[in-house]
């Protein structure tokens, strides 16, 4: 006979499984009712067990009504041998929730698209160093000024105009096809299909006619130099002046004209080149650190995900935890990690999964990963999440909200409790790399949540007690049955490094992690 429970997460597995017990039935009806987030985490799960069982099927037209398939869930368990005593209190009630969820996913789905006033995205940066906040290969580029200190940036605006920034640099975004640079060096790249694109400067305008050019700004006067087709200078309170491939000018009040100059200029060859050095010299690096962190009495495990495709395992690396043994790869495909040269796992499918055993219970705890999300598919997407939900396990997951999650389960029957930041990952971080860090903290009994090494949420903890984590998974989880049904939680992205500890970590540690 199954061992009722009335852990939150497994009731409302049961009820998308029709198999709720009069006891459980109630007990998810206390918590429905003293807890309005359960009700939220509920109808998120209607939501995806709706799209599941009515993929294809047409849009609601008209007045809000529930699926069909989701409607099933309320009538079915009356029937059933298990649930057939509920009381149609119970019932009528679960019931109203369904009812609501369904007039939350028509509202979803008729809700406005979601908009973005990026007019440029950042392609590479080689020792790039910014004014303000730092700025990640991949990062969408809103309107406004850009401060690049030193280094290289390269920067593609959306109507195709590529642009790459020598530092020091003063460089402002207007438009998908204007900029104004007001101190230092770039070279452009102007296909067909962004001609026209212009760049003012303190001395005038310069237009491009689907050509390559360079613009130095160091100097007392601005110098335009054509490597390739035809640019219009528009000196401020003078007449244009055309300048073609091969020709140079002092853009000043007057235009007196030069040869071009096109090393005196960074070349896609230079960036290419500069590129492969930094990524080389960052993964030696990381190569030179990890062997300090594998030799940390703390560390449980650590996978570096540089293990041979053939094996279809993650060694442990971690020098001290020889009980923990490797995890073990399922459905997962190789991919590039951070750098040339570092692997790292793609998560795409539901089955894709690397399974892990991690012996014993833990007073205090650091997890680290470095991830890059394609997306956030589902209501929960794993991270690290423990198998089943009771007695201490823990979940490390980001919600469809954005937001990241560490959950805890009540141990002895008492509820679990969720520990999230704001929502913080937003499409403008997807496909960027991100080093993510939770710790459990029980001397300062709260959690703590960072992003590429800075604190961002903390969470008190009013009840401390040893966590769980004998067989979990990474990018996905399992609820430790052996058949049926089980929530579809999997990761959408990549993963180049996960570590996890039995001690927390200072700022400054995680600092270093992250970079």
């Amino acid at each position: 006979m199954r061992e009722e429970t009335h852990d939150p997460e497994v009731l409302i597995q049961h009820y998308l499984e029709d198999s709720l017990t009069e006891s459980e039935a109630a007990a998810l009806m206390d918590l429905l009712q003293r807890d309005p987030a359960l009700s939220t985490r509920l109808m998120d799960q209607l939501h995806l067990d709706a799209m599941l069982r009515s993929e294809g099927a047409s849009t609601v037209q008209q007045a809000p009504s529930v699926p069909a398939s989701v409607e099933s869930r309320v009538i079915s368990p009356v029937a059933s041998k298990k649930t057939r005593w509920l009381p149609m209190t119970t019932v009528a009630a679960l019931a109203a929730c369904v009812t609501l969820a369904g007039t939350w996913l028509y509202n979803l789905t008729n809700d406005t698209e979601a908009t973005s006033n990026a007019v440029a995205v950042l392609m590479r940066g080689v020792d790039a160093k910014w004014e303000g906040r730092a700025l990640q290969p991949g990062t969408p580029l809103t309107p406004g000024m850009l401060r690049l200190k030193s280094g290289i940036a390269q920067i593609e605006f959306y109507q195709g105009a590529r642009v790459t920034l020598e530092g020091p640099a003063n460089f402002e975004l207007v438009s998908v096809s204007e900029a104004r640079c007001t101190s230092g060096k770039l070279s452009a790249h102007v296909p067909p299909q962004a001609k026209g694109f212009r760049i003012q400067t303190p001395k005038g305008t310069v237009v491009d006619l689907g050509t390559d050019f360079g613009l130095d700004l160091n100097s007392p006067e601005a110098q335009v130099h054509v490597f390739k087709g035809e640019v219009e200078l528009h000196p401020d309170g003078s007449k244009m002046q055309p300048l073609k491939e091969g020709e140079a000018a002092l853009f000043s009040d007057t235009v007196q004209r030069l040869a071009a100059d096109h090393g005196a200029f960074a070349s896609l060859g230079d960036v290419d080149e500069r590129t492969a050095e930094s990524q080389r010299v960052s993964f030696e690096q990381w190569l030179q650190k990890s062997t300090r962190w594998d030799a940390d009495p703390a560390l449980l495990i650590r996978l570096n995900f540089q293990d041979p495709s053939h094996t279809r395992i993650l060694n442990n690396h971690a020098l001290k935890a020889e009980q923990v043994p490797a995890g073990s790869i399922v459905g997962c495909q190789w991919t590039e990690g951070r750098w040339a040269g570092k692997r790292a796992l793609e998560f795409r499918n539901i089955s894709d999964r690397v399974r892990l055993s991690i012996p014993g219970y833990h007073e205090a705890l650091t997890l680290s990963t470095w991830v890059r999300i394609h997306g956030l598919d589902r209501a929960y997407n794993s991270l690290f999440m423990v198998e089943a939900y009771a007695d201490g396990a823990v979940h490390w997951q980001i919600t469809r909200e954005g937001k990241l999650r560490l959950g805890i389960a009540g141990r002895l029957g008492a509820h679990a409790h969720d520990y999230d930041t704001a929502a913080v990952f937003t499409p403008e971080i997807f496909g960027q790399w991100l080093h993510l860090a939770t710790c459990i903290d029980p001397v300062a009994g709260e959690i703590r949540h960072y992003m590429n090494g800075k604190l961002m949420a903390r969470e008190a903890r009013d009840k401390s007690f040893p966590i769980r984590m004998t067989v979990a998974e990474l990018g996905n989880w399992n609820n430790g049955q052996k058949n049926g049904n089980v929530a579809i939680r999997h990761f959408s992205g990549v993963m180049d490094e996960f570590m996890l500890f039995n001690r927390v970590l200072s700022e400054a540690e995680i600092a270093k992690l992250a970079h």
